[in-house]
């Protein structure tokens, strides 16, 4: 229905309640009551919903002071209102337009002719008026029931016309005097046009004067001009031209002065001019590929001039390296490569050439070598296994190349690091960051860069590569003839060998170090890795000779006690590190005298000291005896061997030669007691027995060694490098209890050897007259004779810790005799006997001069004997 009538559209939505949201709330489960309720506004549960968290409670107070503001406005604006509707209280102002145009003033048609007491319909006043619409139709023009126009509508619609007449005089009168307005105004602005039209004539002939007077002469001189400036243009584009033309010469005569950065620039300027000077011109059409192909010839000739400047300066003697053969040159192919922007060709043709040198220095040091030692030393230069002569050269030969090669590979690799910092300067200079005169007429002030700083930075990287480089490859050269040579092989070689090898590294590591000034930091070298699998071998090899030598020297041992002369001539000390120090001064003297480790093919020298004349040795340590140990000369043998393997630890510093000297000594260990406890001495026919003297000499050699074991664990301990070594050093400390242990074990062999002889004679004792009785007598004579025996080989305090035990084996064994016999400390003349046969012991033994005084005192051997 039309909700101008009153009428509005319903739809369930219309309801104040959800029928089917109520009946389906899943919140409220199952209603009992559902179909009994009255349906109304009760129908449904009121739910009071709590305010939102995430709001604010904003008590009234907040407005209050907006609310006073807001009263105060309104109250203001309610006196005015009231005050405007009184009469004659207010006076409207009505502007110009207003007093010409009164109609302005009103808002819509409809007010025309509208008043407040106006009886015309609305309809007529709407702007979709039509008669075509039905309503519209219906509405305008009520019909009664017959279908025919009232009488009563025509008179109402001529009143209507009538009001709208006189509605329209009404207007007509108000706007006549704003007519005769426009009108006079009209007239004004016709003169005006009039006075414009003049004034526009006036403007256009001044306009034509100015045209004649002021336009077309001074257009005609800027023609004029023009034409001039073209054929300026026109004759400075032919001497162009004529410039142009004769480039090809002067490229010609700048490359035959070796100035290549003159003719490439030349070059480029050239075709620069052509692209943008010269861009079309048939008669250089062909100009540009040639220069394109000259470009590149000169691009090839920089890279031979390159390699033949740098292969003749650095394929020079040694000795002349150390100075530039043509630096001008060399400046200006590296300057012409800078033009061309070809530093990967300077780079490659670099490390070429740097190669080639090396390989040329190390190969020239082999020919002269060879060519010293014998008559087929052309056949060996003139074949391809060059090579192989290494191995057939004599030793002093090859100690001398190893150390020239050495030499001349550190003088090679400063002449390199001259030439590559050449080549940075160049490259400072070409990018404008040194003020050094080294680029010459290459470079002026007012030039722009020759390389971008990408370039710059690119190829100052590869010359640093390069520069790192030439320790690596001096390195390897170096190994390539170590590799050669089997120095193992031959005693005399690999220890001088070694020195050489050191020396090398030490510069090789100074030179690397000298490419970083403010970073130090160590290096592993190919050649050292090289010597250390060397070395490896030869103490492998010389472990084995070592081993095969000593089970050699106590198979053939006849446990007798070295001659006391040979011993004082050739150990004139026992002391480790004495003998070290001497024969480290012997070294040194005979270096000077250039006698020191006379090289020879001699391959089958066991010790260090086959290389020393005795003679020698013993004036250079006249005056250093320390007394002569009295022992077996197998263990004079052994302490050699130890001090052959200590020289040899502080000349590698390997922990192979700490292991070998460990494996050595418990070999030797093993042997003798296998030959001395085991009885194998008796098996093999060296003695007939293993006599007290035997035991003692043992006992005395098992000390001599493990005191030197413990010297030999600080010598090794003080130059072990490698902190992961540090382990080896408890085999030795595990080498030194064992002979310790050994070395009790010999000597608990003398002291039950005693016991036997206590316990046989003190079983036969009764504890009766006479006294001193014979089995007592027995036992002091068999400890005189064992005093005898023992003789000078152990020290007085070795002495007296060995008869101190025999001593507690004697009382201890007398006390069980006497528990045995039951004899009481009753003050009987069995107890008198006891005592006096202590007394006569205790003389014999105090005659011996063995035991302290207080051990053997008659009142301390009495009252530990009851006790």
């Amino acid at each position: 229905m039309n909700s101008e009538q009153g009428v509005v559209n319903w739809s369930v939505f219309s309801c104040s309640q959800n029928l089917p949201a109520i009946l389906n709330d899943p919140n409220r489960g199952k209603q009992k009551d559902f179909f009994t309720k009255t349906w109304g506004e009760a129908f449904v549960e009121q739910t009071v919903i709590p305010p939102s968290p995430l709001l604010e409670d904003v008590p009234n107070s907040y407005f209050a002071t907006y609310y006073k503001k807001l009263l105060k406005r309104n109250k203001k604006y309610r006196d005015r209102k009231a005050s405007g509707t009184g009469q004659g209280s207010v006076v409207h102002r009505q502007d110009s337009s207003h007093i010409l145009f009164p109609q302005f003033g009103l808002k819509d048609s409809a007010q025309l002719l509208k008043t407040e007491a106006n009886p015309i319909p609305k309809i007529f006043f709407s702007q979709i008026f039509s008669l075509a619409n039905n309503e519209t139709f219906r509405e305008v023009f009520i019909v009664d029931g017959s279908g025919l126009p009232s009488k009563l509508i025509q008179d109402k619609l001529s009143h209507y016309l009538d009001l709208v007449e006189v509605g329209l005089a009404q207007q007509i009168s108000k706007k006549s005097s704003a007519f005769f307005s426009a009108v006079s105004t009209q007239d004004k602005v016709a003169e005006k046009v009039t006075h414009a039209i003049e004034v526009v004539k006036r403007i256009k002939n001044d306009v034509v004067e100015i045209k004649d007077e002021n336009v077309i002469t001074p257009f005609t001189i800027i023609k004029l001009q023009k034409r001039k400036d073209n054929y300026t243009l026109l004759y400075q584009k032919l001497q162009l031209m004529s410039t142009v033309h004769q480039a090809q010469r002067a490229i010609q005569s700048l490359l035959g002065n070796s100035d290549y950065v003159g003719a490439l620039d030349l070059i480029s300027t050239t075709q620069d001019v052509l692209i943008k000077e010269l861009q079309g011109y048939i008669s250089f059409r062909h100009l540009d590929s040639q220069l394109v192909e000259i470009r590149n010839a000169i691009e090839k000739m920089l890279r031979a001039e390159l390699e033949r400047n740098l292969s003749a300066d650095l394929n020079r003697p040694v000795e002349q390296v150390s100075v530039f053969c043509d630096k001008d040159r060399l400046i200006s192919i590296i300057f012409g490569h800078f033009r061309l922007g070809k530093i990967a060709a300077i780079v490659s043709v670099l490390a070429k050439e740097l190669s080639t040198a090396m390989t040329t220095t190390c190969k020239q040091t082999l020919i002269e070598a060879i060519s010293e030692s014998d008559s087929k030393s052309d056949s060996l230069i003139n074949s391809n296994s060059m090579l192989q002569g290494i191995v057939h050269l004599p030793s002093e030969l090859w100690i001398k190349m190893i150390t020239q090669l050495g030499d001349r590979l550190v003088i090679f690799m400063e002449h390199m690091r001259d030439v590559i910092l050449l080549f940075q300067s160049c490259a400072d200079s070409a990018i404008g960051r040194s003020s050094s005169d080294v680029a010459g007429t290459y470079m002026s002030d007012n030039d722009e860069t020759l390389i971008s700083e990408e370039l710059y930075n690119n190829f100052s990287t590869e010359l640093a590569t390069q520069l790192e480089k030439t320790t690596d490859n001096a390195d390897e050269k170096f190994t390539g003839m170590l590799r050669y040579r089997k120095t193992y092989l031959i005693r005399n070689e690999v220890l001088p060998t070694l020195q050489v090898v050191k020396t090398f590294t030490s510069q090789l590591e100074k030179f690397a170090n000298s490419l970083h000034p403010n970073v130090t930091k160590s290096f592993k070298f190919k050649c050292v890795l090289e010597m250390k699998v060397q070395i490896t071998e030869f103490v492998r090899n010389f472990h084995g000779k070592q081993i095969e030598s000593m089970n050699a020297a106590l198979d053939r041992e006849k446990w007798k006690v070295a001659n006391e002369d040979k011993v004082k001539k050739i150990w004139p000390s026992v002391k480790i590190k004495r003998i070290l120090e001497t024969r480290t001064l012997l070294s040194e003297s005979q270096s000077k005298d250039d006698a020191a480790l006379t090289l020879t093919n001699n391959n089958n020298a066991n010790t260090v000291a086959d290389l020393v004349p005795n003679g020698g040795r013993e004036s250079v340590i006249n005056g250093c005896d320390e007394g002569t140990v009295f022992t077996a000369e197998v263990f004079y043998l052994l302490l050699d061997a130890i001090v052959e393997y200590c020289q040899l630890f502080v000349v590698t510093g390997t922990a192979e030669v700490v292991l070998g000297v460990v494996e050595l000594l418990r070999v030797a260990n093993n042997r003798v007691n296998h030959l001395i406890l085991g009885a194998g001495a008796v098996e093999l026919k060296v003695c007939k027995s293993i006599t007290v003297t035997i035991l003692v000499i043992v006992l005395r050699g098992l000390h001599l060694i493990a005191e030197s074991v413990a010297e030999v664990k600080d010598i090794f301990d003080s130059n072990l490098v490698s902190a992961k070594s540090q382990h080896v050093l408890k085999q030795i400390s595990a080498v030194h209890q064992e002979y310790c242990r050994h070395a009790e074990s010999v000597e608990n062999k003398m002291v039950s050897i005693m016991e036997d002889v206590i316990n046989a004679e003190l079983n036969a004792w009764e504890a009766r007259p006479p006294v001193p009785s014979t089995p007592i007598n027995n036992v002091s004579r068999n400890i005189v004779k064992f005093r005898e025996a023992i003789g000078a080989v152990l020290d007085e305090k070795q002495i007296s810790q060995l008869f101190i035990k025999i001593d507690k084996v004697f009382r201890t064994k007398l006390k069980e005799r006497i528990a045995d016999l039951g004899i009481r400390k009753d003050g009987g003349p069995r107890q008198g006997v006891v005592t006096s046969e202590m007394m006569h012991y205790a003389e014999s033994v105090r005659k011996l001069n063995i035991l302290p005084a207080n051990i053997i005192s008659n009142s301390f051997l009495t009252n530990d004997l009851w006790s």
